[in-house]
C-alpha cells in the first residue's frame, strides 16, 4: 500500500465507511496520509456547518408516520461509493448539464437546413449536360459557380451567382463566354476573362426551362432544382461514394512522405472514366511531378490502393497519397517520380502551366508521357 493507493480510502473514511485493514494501517502510520485525512475531515465539517446555517427551521418530523419509499438508484450510489458525497453531487450536476447540452444539439439539428441550387446547362448540338451547384439560402458563402467546358471546337466558360432567393424562385446573374479553338486550348480561369461580358439576369423556379444566348456559340438551355446538401462532387451530383469499374478519380489529393505533407493539391477534382491507362499527374514546385497510373510502366514501382488511400515505397521513403473519395476499384497502381519536371517546359497551350504552384490532373498515361503534353 502506498499514498496514491490510499487516497480513495481516505475519502471513504470521511464518508463513515469501513476500509481494508492494510489501508487503515498505512494511513495510521503515514504522516502525509494523516495530514490529508485531517484536511478532508476539516473541509467536510466546514461544509456541513455552512449548509446548516442556510437551512430554514422546520417542524419536528415524526419518522414513524413516514412511509418507506423504495431506494432510488442515486441513494444506492451514496451507500457504496468510495468518493466524498460532495464530489458525487458535483458529478450528478455535470451529468445533468451534459444531458441539457445534448438536447440543445438536437434542437439545433432540427433547425432549417441550408438550401442549394443545382443548375443543369445543356449545350448544343448534342445536349451534353453540365452541372453547377451553389448556395441559394442567402448565405454569400459558395453562392456562385464557375466552370469551363472543353468542346471539340473551343471552350465555353460559365460564371453564375445567386443574386436573390424567395421561396422557390431564384434570381441569377449569369455570364457566359465562348472561346473558339481546336479542343486543346487551355485557359487560367479568372474574373478578368469576363470583363467585357454583360451579365444575363434569369429568374425561375424548379421545373422551368429557359435559354441564354452565348455570342458565337448559340443557345444554352438552363434548368434547376433544389437540394438540402452539397453532393460529394458538386459537378457530378449523381456520383456515388464508390467509383464505377471504369473510373479513376482524384479529389483533393494530399501526398505525405515519411509522415510529412509534401504536396497539397487543393480542393479540386479530376476524373477519367474510360482510359485503361488513366494516370494522375501530381506536381509541386520543390518536388517535380509524381505519376500514379492504373497500368505498369517503365521506371514505376507498385503501390497499394485502399479506398481513398494509396501507399507505396519510393527512393527510400514511405509515401501515402490521401484523397477525399475512394479512387478506383483496382487494388494496385504504379508510381514514378520525375523530380526535374516543369509544367512550363512540358505543357503547351495552357496559361495555367505554372512552375510556382502545385497542380494535378488525370489523363491517359500516353498523353502524360509525350515529350510535349497537349493538355
Amino acid at each position: 500500500m502506498n499514498c496514491e493507493m490510499a487516497e480513495e480510502y481516505i475519502s471513504a473514511l470521511c464518508d463513515g465507511q469501513r476500509i481494508p485493514h492494510v489501508a487503515a494501517e498505512h494511513i495510521g502510520l503515514c504522516q502525509r496520509c494523516q495530514s490529508e485525512l485531517s484536511e478532508h475531515a476539516t473541509m467536510g465539517a466546514e461544509l456541513r456547518r455552512l449548509a446548516s446555517m442556510d437551512e430554514a427551521p422546520t417542524a419536528p418530523v415524526d419518522w414513524k408516520q413516514q412511509s418507506v419509499r423504495k431506494t432510488d438508484w442515486w441513494q444506492k450510489g451514496l451507500a457504496t461509493m468510495k468518493v466524498p458525497r460532495i464530489a458525487f453531487g458535483a458529478m450528478l450536476i455535470a451529468i445533468v448539464a451534459l444531458s441539457s447540452g445534448l438536447v440543445m444539439v438536437r434542437a439545433r439539428a432540427g433547425a432549417a437546413a441550408a438550401r442549394f441550387l443545382e443548375l443543369k446547362y445543356r449545350l448544343p448540338p448534342t445536349g451534353t449536360p453540365y452541372i453547377c451547384i451553389m448556395r441559394a439560402d442567402g448565405n454569400p458563402k459558395d453562392n456562385l459557380c464557375n466552370f469551363v467546358s472543353h468542346l471539340r471546337d473551343g471552350l465555353l466558360l460559365m460564371n453564375t451567382r445567386v443574386v436573390a432567393n424567395s421561396g422557390d424562385r431564384a434570381q441569377l446573374a449569369i455570364r457566359a463566354k465562348y472561346i473558339p479553338g481546336d479542343g486543346e486550348t487551355e485557359v487560367n480561369y479568372n474574373e478578368a476573362l469576363f470583363k467585357d461580358v454583360p451579365e444575363i439576369t434569369l429568374s425561375f423556379e424548379p421545373g422551368d426551362k429557359q435559354e441564354i444566348q452565348v455570342a458565337g456559340f448559340g443557345a444554352v438551355e438552363v434548368k434547376g432544382k433544389y437540394f438540402d446538401h452539397i453532393p460529394p462532387l458538386a459537378y457530378l451530383p449523381q456520383e456515388t461514394l464508390d467509383p464505377n469499374p471504369k473510373e479513376f478519380r482524384i479529389v483533393a489529393p494530399v501526398l505525405v512522405r515519411d509522415n510529412e505533407v509534401i504536396v497539397n493539391g487543393g480542393v479540386g477534382s479530376s476524373i477519367d472514366s474510360g482510359s485503361s491507362d488513366a494516370t494522375l499527374m501530381l506536381y509541386a514546385p520543390s518536388e517535380g511531378r509524381y505519376l500514379v497510373s492504373l497500368i505498369p510502366f517503365s521506371g514505376a514501382v507498385e503501390g497499394t490502393v485502399h479506398l481513398g488511400q494509396i501507399t507505396f515505397a519510393l527512393e527510400g521513403h514511405d509515401y501515402l497519397l490521401l484523397t477525399s473519395m475512394p479512387i478506383t476499384v483496382a487494388e494496385h497502381v504504379w508510381v514514378k517520380h520525375e523530380r526535374d519536371f516543369k509544367p512550363s517546359e512540358r505543357m503547351v497551350r495552357s496559361s495555367d502551366a505554372r512552375d510556382d504552384r502545385p497542380m494535378f490532373l488525370v489523363r491517359s498515361l500516353k498523353k502524360l508521357e509525350e515529350q510535349r503534353i497537349q493538355h
